[in-house]
């Protein structure tokens, strides 16, 4: 008996099952030979520095030639005041040494005497000829950025709201003397300000310290009392100086305004 033939196959069938693995193999080769190699992790890229990602350079602090262009001069200080002697430094270490406690409070006594060992200064002392123990001091500090001056700011008005008193001990009077501290309104001027009083039994300071950008003003009434028989407290009060609120806008508008201007060239 014969077995019965197998149907055939289409042509186009055949043809179809013949080409199926060369094509496989064609494209096989052809994803091999367009893969790209991996690409390096992220971790092999050098991190970029806040300088070269920033578009612009932050800007040089005030030289101290510049802080002494923004002290007042004698014609500009309104009150009769008289300035005798303006002296413009770079940062350099205090003279002298001072222990004050608790040591929290230590920022609040002679701020703009720190200020020095930090920044440029331009320092001016004003007198009025005819009133002798009433003196003033005006420093002009330039910080290397708005954010240190904020910073150095904020440093006072904290320790401020936690120190009613100190004692001191310096180089320049032995013994150990106490002052009380006394937070006092402070003048709407540049972008922040505080003020505060230091009374201690033979001498008397009023602090007045203006923010303006990177610029720190201290405005200072200094007076001694002198070391024999305490005063009265009727006298004391007459000796006592006000804030001379006419000279601290002076000094304040005068930084405010060639700061905007942007030279320190006015005088």
């Amino acid at each position: 008996m014969k077995r019965a033939r197998p149907p055939k196959r289409p042509a186009h069938v055949l043809v179809a099952a013949l080409l199926a693995p060369m094509l496989a193999a064609c494209s096989t080769e052809t994803k091999d030979d367009t893969a790209k190699p991996p690409a390096k992790p992220p971790a092999e890229t050098p991190a970029r520095t806040p300088a070269e990602t920033s578009s612009e350079p932050a800007p040089e602090p005030l030289s101290a030639k510049e802080l002494k262009a923004l002290v007042l001069t004698t014609a500009q200080t309104p009150s009769g005041f008289e300035v005798y002697r303006t002296v413009a430094r770079k940062a350099r270490p205090l003279e002298g040494q001072e222990v004050v406690r608790p040591k929290k409070c230590a920022v609040l006594r002679n701020p703009e005497l720190k200020a020095s060992v930090e920044a440029s200064t331009a320092r001016a002392i004003l007198e009025r000829p005819t009133e002798g123990l009433d003196r003033h001091t005006i420093v002009v500090a330039g910080w290397s950025s708005e954010a240190d001056a904020r910073t150095r700011m904020a440093a006072l008005r904290e320790a401020l709201g936690g120190c009613g008193s100190i004692q001191y001990e310096n180089t320049y009077a032995p013994g150990t003397r106490e002052a009380r501290l006394q937070p006092e309104n402070a003048p709407e001027l540049g972008d922040e300000a505080l003020r505060y009083t230091e009374n201690g039994p033979t001498s008397y300071q009023g602090l007045t310290v203006v923010r303006v950008r990177d610029v720190i003003v201290y405005v200072k009434a200094d007076t001694l009392f002198g070391f024999g028989t305490p005063l009265s407290a009727a006298k004391r009060k007459e000796l006592t100086p006000g804030f001379e609120e006419k000279l601290v806008r002076a000094q304040v508008d005068k930084v405010q305004r060639t700061l905007d201007q942007g030279s320190t060239t006015t005088s």
